[in-house]
């Protein structure tokens, strides 16, 4: 977005460190830094609780506007399966809808923001749900509720936020202009939100009624700790003189604590992987896959750094199978020998077989918060920590078909 740092110089002397670590959970990401106020780093004491496995903290790149749509999209990704390099998540958007006032071109791509978000997950083969930013204002308490509903069933979310102390202006070239946010909403930031607290049932007619206690997860971008925001603080007018009152203005303060534009506001939820079965394919079951990876920085090709291996750690939910039914889990190295509809092991790189085992013999409990607190909604998991690595520049889909 428009408030991102892009001098070259500047962002190359940000930029130059990596922090690459092994395998991590929130609680190990949080000891690598320390919480902005006003931002909560530390989970809500709530009896119900999700944390979709996949996305975490880190670092977007900062350069050409920032990367933050990018990289958002890229963490919202690996709860079904995918990693994309922010790198092709942008250059997937070169032919996209405009007006392209934003940083970019066709050949690199151009940032992700509210006009492009749709188009640049369609592109990724990605499924999705986008926020209707047309309906009646102010949009905010509806807004919430569909974060919400989302975010029970797993469905990590692409959200375009406000930060203080930023223009608010979107790309927009005069006030009548709606540069890259439609129907005249605003934002500075873009993120990822991938978890939900609260102290009533997910289940029934409450689960995605919106509470004054219920706390969403998500993270800045520009850090490695895991942010932990009351839903009714997440709204603001663009005088950001309310809820974000408190927040500190400027870059690697502001993202830490932004708020959504409480009249026209903007966000995607990643609801899986394209596929397109006929009635005749219907006998398949394609269980929810997700990936943990082990960097919290992907090195920056576009500042010729060098691209680092990557190994993902696969989780297979089988809750919902039959007990020893026969799976695969296919693996395609790039999008465009993804499938989106049989034969499923076109285009794939390796093919593994599992047997999904209910008994737990050979099954791993996956709880959806890992282990950031003890209230996890286990489910049992075929867990692969796949041997073969991938490039940090490239894109990796994976699977699973039984």
């Amino acid at each position: 977005p428009p408030s991102r740092p892009s001098d070259p110089i500047s962002v190359m002397l940000v930029g130059l460190a990596l922090c690459l670590s092994s395998a991590f959970v929130l609680e190990a990401v949080a000891r690598e830094g320390t919480c902005v106020a006003p931002g909560t780093c530390s989970p809500p004491d709530s009896k119900f609780s999700r944390v979709i496995r996949g996305p975490a903290p880190g670092q977007q790149w900062n350069i050409n506007g920032g990367f933050c749509g990018s990289w958002s999209m890229q963490q919202c990704a690996l709860a079904h399966g995918a990693y994309i390099s922010q790198d092709l998540v942008r250059k997937a958007n070169r032919d996209g809808p405009g007006p392209k006032t934003m940083h970019g071109d066709t050949t690199l791509g151009y940032e992700v923001m509210p006009i492009n978000v749709a188009y640049t997950a369609a592109k990724l083969k990605l499924a999705y749900d986008e926020w209707d930013y047309m309906q009646p204002t102010p949009q905010a308490p509806a807004y919430k509720a569909w974060l919400k509903s989302h975010l029970i069933r797993g469905e990590p979310i692409v959200f375009f936020p406000m930060c203080k102390g930023d223009g608010h202006d979107c790309y927009r070239s005069s006030p009548e202009d709606e540069g890259a946010c439609p129907n005249g909403g605003t934002c500075d930031h873009v993120e990822p939100m991938f978890g939900i607290f609260s102290n009533h049932s997910f289940s029934g007619a409450s689960g995605s009624q919106v509470y004054p206690e219920d706390v969403i997860l998500h993270a800045s971008d520009q850090d490695y700790m895991p942010y932990y925001r009351p839903m009714r603080t997440l709204e603001d007018s663009v005088d950001m003189e309310g809820n974000c009152k408190i927040a500190q203005p400027g870059f690697g303060r502001n993202e830490m604590y932004p708020c959504v534009d409480k009249s026209v506001t903007y966000g995607l939820a990643l609801t899986g992987l394209q596929t397109n079965l006929t009635e005749k394919d219907e006998t398949w079951t394609l269980p929810k896959v997700s990936i943990s990876i082990g960097i919290t920085e992907e090195p920056n090709v576009r500042l010729f750094q060098k691209p680092v291996k990557v190994y993902a750690n696969v989780s297979v939910d089988v809750e919902g199978l039959e007990d020893g039914q026969k799976c695969v889990l296919f693996r395609y190295n790039s999008t465009d020998n993804f499938p989106t509809s049989p034969p499923f092991d076109a285009g794939a790189e390796s093919a593994t077989e599992f047997t999904a085992d209910l008994s737990g013999a050979s099954m791993e409990i996956v709880g959806s918060l890992g282990s950031v607190s003890n209230q996890s909604l286990g489910h049992p998991a075929w867990i692969y920590p796949d041997p073969i690595p991938f490039l940090s520049n490239t894109a990796v889909y994976y699977r699973a078909v039984c």
